[in-house]
């Protein structure tokens, strides 16, 4: 591997932050990671990571990025008690109101927890030759001259610390969605990247829980979306050492979720199928009812930028932070750490624009399909240009498909799992398939005796409980 630089530094410990020193090694005779936190033992979590005890998912894309630069650490999380699981086979999932089919996509997903995952790629990434992981150290500033950062200021957390500096050829911003890279930019004279939102106001709450065994029919992981009408979600995850999270989700004021236990199991037994209830209520706690809050979806538009400086990449949250109850968060910025690493094969030269465009792409598809599903949602506020509404209005007919057709479910999937782009879901095969399925839904419905049927939503919903 040919090398760049001679000094990488990358401010956060992240998922997205160690991931990139993972791309950055070996290309760069030092890579040091600046974290300000106190970094504690694999599969402990850590004060600056509040929604660390919240359902979290590890797409197959994510994974697949994962193993592509540190190999072999999907076999060190199931060692260490991730569950394996193959989404559609042994996973219920319920987007927008419709059960998707059971359907086999040859691909397999993890089930772990946050702290579990990031705890194993620390230690991989700590070491990788030339890698140093530093915590309880805060980077305050930038250092920058002539259009070029060259390197970050920094005060350590130990009382009479005092501010040093830290040169480097290249500084990779993962501090996180409220990280501080904007001001820092403005301070060497430049303009922070345009921002976009859609405010989605949710609240959520989790518990870990074992469940009886056998409980839930073979399923390990439980994801039932809000849906119009509904703006409430509950998951269920199976977690390492026998342990299952429940996550139970609102938007709005009106449908916060609560923190007492009793209300917790009430506020998701309003949603839960009938099996999935019986295992709540059979459940034993193992621990207190953890909230937190996600107030909107934010992209900041780095590719835009008329002037950046050189010397400067973002990733991860820095770059988008998408709502949480989709699980693209990990993976997304798995895929940046994979097209950082790619870039820097041809050189630093223009490797800020590079990096940016790249980046561009794989957050293009999960930003539209996560704001496209809270937008399909009434009770999210913002605008639904006619682009959004016909998109909208094509995804519900596609679900209400699938709810039926495994081949489409399958598609869908691969789509949300960020395995193909969303202009899959529009491929001639998808669209004569949904039509197929929506003349011969219209068809049952015609020909059903009696009262109007159920909806196949809750007729499939149903049916699995």
């Amino acid at each position: 591997m040919e090398r760049v630089g001679e000094h990488a530094v990358v401010v956060g410990a992240s998922v997205g932050g160690l991931l990139a020193a993972a791309a950055l090694a070996g290309r760069y005779r030092r890579v040091t990671v600046v974290e300000r936190d106190v970094l504690p033992a694999v599969g402990e979590g850590r004060r600056a990571v509040p929604q660390g005890r919240h359902v979290h998912a590890l797409l197959p894309s994510g994974e697949r990025a994962m193993e592509e630069l540190l190999p072999g650490i999907a076999a060190d999380l199931v060692a260490a008690g991730a569950v394996p699981y193959e989404p559609l086979t042994e996973m219920r999932f319920r987007p927008g109101g419709h059960l998707l089919a059971r359907a086999s996509l040859g691909l397999r997903c993890l089930a772990a927890s946050r702290p579990l995952i990031e705890g194993h790629v620390r230690r991989r990434v700590a070491a990788l030759d030339g890698v140093t992981v530093a915590d309880r150290r805060d980077v305050v500033g930038l250092i920058g001259d002539g259009g070029r950062v060259r390197g970050v200021r920094v005060l350590g957390r130990e009382e009479g610390s005092v501010v040093t500096e830290l040169e480097a050829d290249l500084v990779i911003g993962a501090s996180g969605r409220g990280g501080r890279l904007g001001a820092w930019l403005e301070a060497l004279g430049f303009a922070r990247p345009r921002e976009e939102r859609v405010r989605v106001d949710l609240v959520y709450a989790s518990r870990e829980l074992r469940l009886p065994v056998p409980s839930i029919g073979g399923d390990k992981v439980i994801l039932l979306a809000a849906r119009p009408g509904v703006p409430r979600g509950v998951s269920l995850f199976a977690q390492e050492h026998g342990r299952w999270l429940l996550t139970v989700s609102g938007y709005g004021a009106a449908h916060r979720p609560p923190a007492d236990g009793g209300a917790h199991l009430a506020f998701a037994a309003a949603l839960a199928p009938p099996d999935v209830l019986a295992a709540l209520r059979a459940a034993e706690p193992l621990g207190d009812v953890a909230v937190h809050g996600f107030p909107a979806s934010v992209r900041r538009r780095w590719e835009r930028m008329e002037r950046w400086p050189a010397g400067l990449v973002p990733i991860g949250d820095a770059i988008a932070s998408f709502n949480p109850i989709y699980g693209q968060g990990m993976s997304v910025a798995a895929l940046e750490a994979v097209a950082l690493r790619d870039c820097l094969a041809a050189g630093p030269g223009g490797l800020e624009r590079r990096y940016a465009r790249a980046a561009a792409r794989i957050v293009d598809a999960a930003w539209a399909l996560a704001t496209g599903a809270d937008l399909a949602l009434p009770h999210v506020p913002g605008p639904r240009p006619a682009r959004v509404r016909v998109v909208n209005a094509w995804m519900r007919r596609l679900l209400t498909v699938a709810e039926r057709d495994p081949a489409v479910a399958a598609t869908f999937m691969r789509v949300a799992g960020l395995l193909d782009p969303p202009q899959r879901l529009l491929a001639p095969a998808t669209v004569a398939r949904v039509a197929a399925g929506t003349l011969r839904g219209r068809r049952r419905r015609a020909d059903a005796p009696g009262p109007v049927a159920a909806p196949a939503s809750a007729t499939a919903l149903r049916r699995e409980g």
